[in-house]
């Protein structure tokens, strides 16, 4: 897709300085931290135990698979709550305002079978830079028969999407394992883990091997 992209003149708008200063005033009037407080971090200890020790009941506990599927389910919710509520805001920076604990819990991200290094690049600069707009937005991108934009192609088994979709959803971590590689090839070609500062040997051998 051929697009081309124009951003406003940060001089023509007064958008976002105005959006940033009153967002700083509501967190400063009202005496809040912009980072995460106890009932977050009371939060991520939560979600973070309950999908170890879920996993290590389906693993350890001797009884029947209809017995463990309200654990699996159970993992299930803590795993996506890891990637939306833990992974996310600590690979946003918003986590802890040391460096190292946000690193350190976007780390979670290989415990649901993602990436963090290719998921940053992925949602902090493809989306938040071109957020919804098809063709650069890369969370929009169309997975194989999961069609995420109105500007993206119609098939006729899209007309089914909304009922497959849950099925395919399941498989998502088998979907990571494959794209991932994919992505990190072509932010290689197009120079872009060069511009992360990171080397594309060793972001490759540590996708091998989580």
């Amino acid at each position: 897709m051929n697009t081309s992209v124009k951003f406003v003149n940060k001089q023509q708008s007064a958008f976002f300085p105005t959006l940033r200063k009153r967002v700083n005033s509501y967190f400063k009037e009202n005496n809040i931290t912009r980072y995460g407080n106890r009932e977050m971090y009371i939060k991520i200890a939560t979600l973070l135990s309950a999908y170890i020790g879920m996993y290590l009941i389906i693993l350890f506990l001797p009884v029947s698979a209809w017995i463990l599927l309200p654990f699996a389910i159970l993992m299930g919710i803590a795993k996506a709550g890891i990637g939306m509520s833990i992974m996310h805001d600590a690979v946003h920076g918003s986590c802890s305002k040391s460096l190292f604990i946000n690193k350190l819990l976007g780390c979670s991200m290989y415990l649901i079978g993602g990436n963090p290094f290719i998921w940053k690049i992925q949602h902090n600069i493809f989306h938040h830079t071109y957020t919804n707009i098809h063709g650069l937005d890369e969370d929009i991108k169309t997975k194989v028969v999961i069609r995420l934009s109105k500007y993206a192609n119609l098939k006729w088994i899209h007309r089914y999407q909304y009922v497959y979709v849950f099925f395919l959803y399941g498989f998502n971590t088998l979907f990571f394992i494959i794209t991932d590689f994919v992505k990190l090839i072509n932010y290689h070609r197009t120079g872009m883990v060069k511009r992360q500062n990171a080397k594309f040997r060793w972001e490759l051998l540590r996708l091998i091997v989580t």
